[in-house]
């Protein structure tokens, strides 16, 4: 029996709107599953689109500070983005260059000190009933923990966030040197639509660039201040650790409590005084730059709210790890921008 037939008690009306409703059921079932073969297929591929959008975030910057230098100076757009990108690759070098030697010395140092921290530690639990008990487990502990399964994960994470770091340079480089041609070819998929999608692609962008002039400004102030300011205490790793704190502020919030329990286990090592010490400095540095820094420099960046900055990397963390963490607020800063344009329809601030 054909389903579709109109039957004898049917008027013909009747039929049109059943095979309608029929046609309108099919369409939004179909609808229905593609958008979850195509979240199924995001998810799985969750870390290439997170790569990607890391990328982006570079290209975006490059092709910033490129179009800044093309337009101050007669050098051509290609030739400003060469000369932008060669520029920072010699000074990442040069960076890398002083760096690597002394942070091996102060690794070295604090390698140096461990025994002597390890003696007091003991010293310390003995005294205490509490700490009695942990000793007297703590052998079983370090017995039946699995040291190298976890040497060999810790090593493969590595391998695996230089061979990212890799694939986004690259990715940046790419998109960065050539923005038109990616984004002629992305917006061909909007078919008639072209003008709009491209009007809400130069919108994300500008949000996406003034987000990242945002950070790197308290990236740098951070690590500048946080490394003089251990050295004139005396703390070990002191230059790893202003390095280290600046590039945790690229992650709002969790990167400064991550880059202060770093720095306060350091100095764990040195004794209680110095931990004192140094939480006072982290709390002093991230007040200056929580209250006073920032604002200046969001005036022009992007503000994302700090709940909702918090509840993206929170959930970016769990689903996706690290990499989901650090990249939760440019993504929640880009989904605010798509928010606002096409379901409030607000206007650009920056064309106000």
């Amino acid at each position: 029996m054909d389903l579709l037939a109109p039957s004898d008690t049917e008027t013909p009306g009747e039929w049109r709107t059943r095979l309608n409703g029929r046609h309108e059921f099919t369409y939004r079932a179909v609808i229905l599953l593609a958008l979850i073969a195509a979240g199924a297929i995001v998810w799985y591929t969750a870390e290439v689109f997170l790569l990607a959008f890391a990328g982006l975030l570079l290209a975006v910057f490059l092709e910033f500070l490129a179009t800044l230098l093309a337009s101050h100076t007669r050098i051509s757009r290609g030739r400003s983005f060469a000369i932008v990108s060669v520029g920072i690759a010699l000074l990442l070098l040069a960076a890398g260059w002083y760096s690597v030697p002394r942070v091996a010395d102060q690794i070295s140092q604090l390698i140096d000190g461990l025994p002597q921290f390890m003696v007091r530690l003991r010293d310390y639990l003995i005294q205490r009933p509490w700490g009695q008990t942990a000793l007297q487990y703590l052998p079983t502990a370090l017995a039946t923990a699995n040291l190298t399964g976890t040497v060999a994960s810790l090593l493969y994470r590595i391998a695996e966030g230089i061979a990212g770091i890799v694939v986004i340079a690259v990715v940046g480089l790419y998109i960065g040197a050539n923005p038109v041609l990616y984004e002629r070819g992305l917006l061909k998929l909007f078919g008639d639509h072209y003008d709009r999608a491209r009007y809400v692609g130069q919108e994300v962008c500008y949000a996406l660039r003034w987000w990242v002039l945002g950070q790197l400004v308290p990236m740098v102030v951070l690590g500048v201040a946080t490394t003089i300011g251990l050295t004139l205490l005396h703390i070990h790793l002191a230059f790893t650790l202003g390095l280290f704190t600046g590039f945790m502020i690229f992650i709002p919030y969790f990167g400064s409590v991550i880059a202060l329990l770093a720095a306060v286990l350091v100095a764990a090592v040195q004794g209680a005084q110095q931990v004192l010490w140094v939480a006072l400095l982290y709390i002093g540095v991230h007040s200056a730059e929580g209250y006073l820094l920032t604002p200046l420099v969001q005036k022009r960046a992007v503000h994302v709210a700090p709940a909702l900055s918090i509840l993206g990397q929170v959930l970016m963390g769990l689903l996706l790890g690290f990499l989901g963490l650090a990249l939760a607020t440019p993504m929640t800063a880009a989904f605010l921008v798509l928010v606002r344009i096409l379901y409030l329809h607000e206007k650009p601030q920056h064309h106000e």
